[in-house]
């Protein structure tokens, strides 16, 4: 009978056992779904071999790679910052590999998308210099630098600016085509932009053959232009908002995955660390991506954060380009997943005037702020670099200029914000994780419709290590032009009506400004916030040495006192001689059906003011009459058209030395106060076209310089001022006197110019009890000790009170040997 009972209890625990086992599988048929993300999830349901990026929690050792080729599992790669790697494996296998112990989040590696509108553009007039003007970065270049002492800087005599030279940008993308003539791969200034151009081949980054990785989009190209082009295929008119930065192309190409952008962030974090940052990179921009709600596991949004808060390097993302109302649900977010992390920075896409929002910019989701974007910048029909043979060049061929094209898209807004994020940053070293600021977010009940929040929740949010943001976003935000933009939509988006915005419009907790769905913070103000990140580094770097005094100081603080910075000056200048000089690179060559430029023609014209009291003008033009490494031959001089009459002034005049035209010309008064109008024309032929090293640029290509010297009668006082073209950027700097020149008449020569004043910051020690939060602590501190102090005086009083009121015998004591006698 026992036996018997046994045996029934034994059968019993087996049938249970089994039972468990079944149901386990029932109730988990698909693995451990909470590590997948739910792409993956739904693709689990096929049979086909699936891709996959896979997170641990510890390193990818011996051992587990052994135990990911037992699975079943071909590693396709592994990652060096993350710990993990690229997988394929059929869903079965998939399942198996998410319940290893240390695994932390597994995602399918989906293609990614890169969010430009390609077309002919709906305002053929419009222009990638125009834009620059839009967000004040012209305004921010031509403001003269008065150091902390009120004395002017000058760079070799010429006024100093702030454009981003020495800071260097990420264009992680498709590449860039490097030879094209405004990333100066090639001769005579090779390095000087782009530092390094490569391609991701699956398995590693490899140099691109003519610094071209960009073979077969055309995107990356443009992207590339945005942020830092130099305008050398334009005579410097068509400028990226970091004119003066430098630029490291990543081309992921054409069909990028997840694992390839993957790959290219970790390149960019091993690039920055700190202490071994050689290029000075400081920014990436990403003009890419996928909608959804934030997930803090996926591996871009770990690679934003370590760039972020390990690196202080401003990871910038375009909002995405499928419009909407912001009023979609859970499973219909229109704003992309990448951009959505809160440390990034999400661009919107402006029209090109920055009045409103344009039809296609992805709006966030009106039940949850971290969708919103952060910023906006001009997103539509974007003049910048072509690139050539891809897919884009084909397609705006007929726009009339195939050295640039107009595109619109987040993807240009973005790299707007990535060159403009440079800038801010080589002004301000310091510039890092706003460790006492937060992204807004919708926590428990949502700011505009005062129903329950949506998307993901996070009760720590505001106190957070993953939610804060950069300072440079911080910045942007606080500067940005909001009021124009309330209710200002672009027409063809029929899901948006555009009347949504109230009076008093909706207030961030975090900033106090207005911000909404569509526009984030409004149109950047580079101007502004160049000011407002520059107070912030003179406030931190007390001494100017480079090193950061105060810490403590925060953007906040600085917003106290950076408009003093923003001004107009009266600058006495002792000398009679102005100049403005730039290069280019000239092309002008028929291969097919002919237009005004010809079929491959580069357009140089170029504009100098001309003050009042200018009596001469010299030009000295230089350009390679003979190149040996193609057997060129170029015969190219300026035309130079004095008062825009339409004639060329400069015809017949000049003599040459070695490879310099030197021109001298007469300037009458009917000329002040007009611009002169520069252009370049010849001939060029190669003996061997640069088709036969692989290059994409077969026509001849010469590279040229202008440096042209005003000369004033300064006899009596000459106040120079002059409002920037729109259609381009230019400037007049002080130069060495001339032979003539009366050192009586010094300061007759007054430059009325914008500037920077750093005088008019004060230094922290100065402010500090009366604008941060640190005055606040030391108010408190000293409000403590003089509380201390009064309690110790009234104990004295008190003792002193009590001693008084007792009957005290005085005993008089006298040293033993002592006599009383």
């Amino acid at each position: 009978m026992r036996r018997s009972l046994l045996a029934m209890f034994i059968l019993a625990i087996f049938v249970s056992s089994t039972s468990s086992a079944g149901l386990i599988h029932d109730l988990n048929p698909r693995g451990d779904v909470s590590v997948m993300d739910g792409d993956l999830i739904n693709h689990l349901s096929t049979n086909d071999s699936i891709e996959v990026i896979a997170q641990f929690t510890t390193p990818v050792d011996d051992l587990k790679r052994q135990k990911i080729a037992e699975i079943g599992l071909e590693t396709l790669g592994e990652m060096r910052v993350l710990h993990g790697g690229l997988y394929e494996g059929t869903p079965d296998q998939i399942r198996h590999l998410s319940m290893m112990e240390d695994v932390f989040f597994i995602e399918r590696n989906r293609l990614l998308e890169h969010f430009y509108l390609p077309g002919d553009p709906t305002n053929a007039s419009a222009m990638m210099h125009e834009t620059v003007h839009v967000v004040n970065s012209s305004l921010s270049w031509h403001r003269a630098l008065i150091d902390r002492d009120g004395q002017v800087i000058f760079d070799n005599l010429a006024f100093a600016e702030w454009d981003g030279d020495g800071t260097t940008a990420v264009d992680l993308d498709t590449g860039i085509d490097g030879e094209h003539p405004d990333f100066d791969c090639g001769e005579p200034w090779t390095g000087e932009k782009l530092i390094w151009s490569a391609k991701w081949s699956g398995v590693a980054w490899v140099d691109a053959p003519n610094c071209n990785s960009d073979t077969s989009s055309g995107h990356g190209t443009h992207v590339g232009g945005t942020i830092a082009g130099n305008g050398d295929a334009s005579a410097g008119r068509r400028l990226g908002t970091a004119k003066g930065a430098q630029i490291v192309a990543l081309g992921t190409g054409d069909g990028a995955s997840i694992f390839a952008a993957e790959q290219g962030l970790e390149w960019t974090y091993e690039n920055s660390r700190p202490g071994l940052n050689d290029f000075n990179i400081r920014v990436v921009s990403n003009s890419w991506g996928t909608n959804g709600d934030y997930n803090p596991s996926n591996v871009i949004a770990q690679l934003t954060n370590r760039l972020t808060y390990d690196n202080a390097v401003a990871v910038i993302f375009a909002a995405s380009n499928s419009g909407g109302s912001g009023a979609e649900s859970d499973d219909d977010l229109r704003t992309n997943v990448y951009a959505n992390t809160p440390s990034a920075i999400s661009v919107a896409a402006l029209t090109h005037d920055g009045g409103a929002i344009t039809s296609f910019s992805s709006r966030g989701w009106i039940n949850q702020q971290h969708t919103w974007p952060d910023i906006g910048a001009p997103g539509r029909d974007i003049w910048a670099t072509a690139p050539r043979a891809t897919a884009i060049d084909a397609s705006t061929r007929t726009q009339g200029d195939l050295y640039y094209m107009a595109i619109s898209g987040t993807s240009m807004a973005t790299p707007h914000i990535g060159g403009i994020a440079t800038v801010l940053i080589d002004v301000a070293p310091s510039l890092g994780t706003a460790w006492y600021q937060y992204e807004d977010h919708d926590e428990g009940t949502a700011l505009v419709t005062g129903e329950s929040a949506q998307g993901f929740q996070n009760a720590e949010w505001f106190s957070a290590n993953e939610t804060r943001v950069h300072e440079v976003e911080l910045i942007l935000e606080l500067t940005a032009q909001y009021d124009l933009l309330k209710n200002q939509c672009e027409a063809g988006n029929d899901e948006d009506s555009c009347n949504d915005i109230p009076e008093q419009c909706y207030v961030s907790s975090q900033t106090n400004l207005c911000h909404d769905w569509r526009v984030g913070h409004g149109l950047v103000h580079v101007d502004h916030a160049v000011a407002l990140a520059r107070t912030l580094q003179l406030l931190r770097d007390s001494d100017g040495d480079g090193f950061v005094d105060h810490p403590e100081v925060t953007v906040w603080d600085a917003n106290d006192y950076y408009m003093d910075m923003i001004g107009v000056r009266e600058i006495p200048l002792e000398t009679d001689q102005l100049r403005h000089a730039w290069k280019g690179e000239w092309s002008h060559f028929n291969n097919g059906p002919t237009s005004t430029f010809g079929t491959y023609a580069t357009d140089d014209r170029h504009y100098v003011w001309i003050p009042n009291g200018t009596t001469e003008m010299q030009v000295a033009f230089t350009s390679l009459e003979w190149n040996t490494d193609n057997a060129q031959i170029a015969q190219i001089r300026p035309n130079i058209d004095l008062g825009e009459d339409g004639n060329d002034d400069a015809a017949g005049q000049g003599t040459r030395t070695g490879d310099t035209l030197h021109i001298i010309l007469d300037v009458d008064e009917e000329h002040w106060g007009k611009w002169c109008e520069f252009d370049v024309t010849g001939t060029a032929i190669s003996l061997f076209t640069e088709t036969l090293s692989g290059s994409e640029f077969m026509e001849p290509r010469v590279p040229y310089t202008v440096d042209v010297l005003l000369k004033l009668d300064i006899s009596e006082p000459i106040f120079v001022e002059f409002e920037q073209r729109l259609d381009g950027y230019t400037d007049l700097d002080p130069a060495v006197p001339s032979s003539d020149y009366d050192s009586s008449n010094a300061g007759n020569l007054i430059y009325i110019r914008p500037v920077y004043d750093q005088s008019r910051i004060p230094l922290w020690e100065q402010s500090v009890s009366a604008h941060s939060d640190s005055g606040f602590h030391l108010d408190f501190i000293i409000i403590i000790v003089i509380l201390n102090v009064i309690l110790f005086g009234i104990a004295v009083l008190v003792r002193n009170k009590m001693y008084s009121s007792l009957d005290v015998e005085i005993i008089e004591a006298t040293l033993e040997g002592e006599s009383g006698d």
